[in-house]
């Protein structure tokens, strides 16, 4: 999810500074303020498009979940590689993790849900 609004983020704010960009040369270079207009509302309407959809703070947030679990997969690495393990401390520790993440990251979208289900479910 990190990797898809990361992506999103980035054409928007690209497409949109490209088009505002391009409106000013072309506007230059035309003195049509048409062509001038049109480019630089299209690319204003693109950048309050990713800017009402949020994708940093989305990004955020799936990259908070991604690295509280990273961290619970190498505590569990260090186990099988023979460190102390304390049962009790562990998973009340992911217990509160999980808790955390459930309640102040974002939900699983729908489609990741059935890649996941498809992927995951039928072995």
């Amino acid at each position: 999810m990190h990797r898809g609004f990361r992506r999103k983020n980035f054409v928007c704010n690209l497409s949109a500074g490209k088009l505002i960009i391009s409106a000013a040369i072309a506007g230059g270079i035309t003195l049509n303020p048409a062509v001038m207009a049109t480019l630089t509302g299209v690319g204003l309407i693109l950048k309050a498009v990713a800017s009402l959809k949020k994708f940093d703070k989305k990004m955020e947030r799936a990259n908070l979940a991604h690295i509280e679990y990273q961290k619970i997969l190498d505590k569990i690495r260090f186990y099988l590689r023979g460190e102390d393990f304390d049962e009790k401390v562990f998973l009340d520790s992911l217990k509160m993790k999980d808790n955390f993440i459930t309640d102040h990251c974002m939900e699983i979208p729908l489609s990741v849900q059935r890649k996941y289900d498809k992927k995951f479910a039928q072995l």
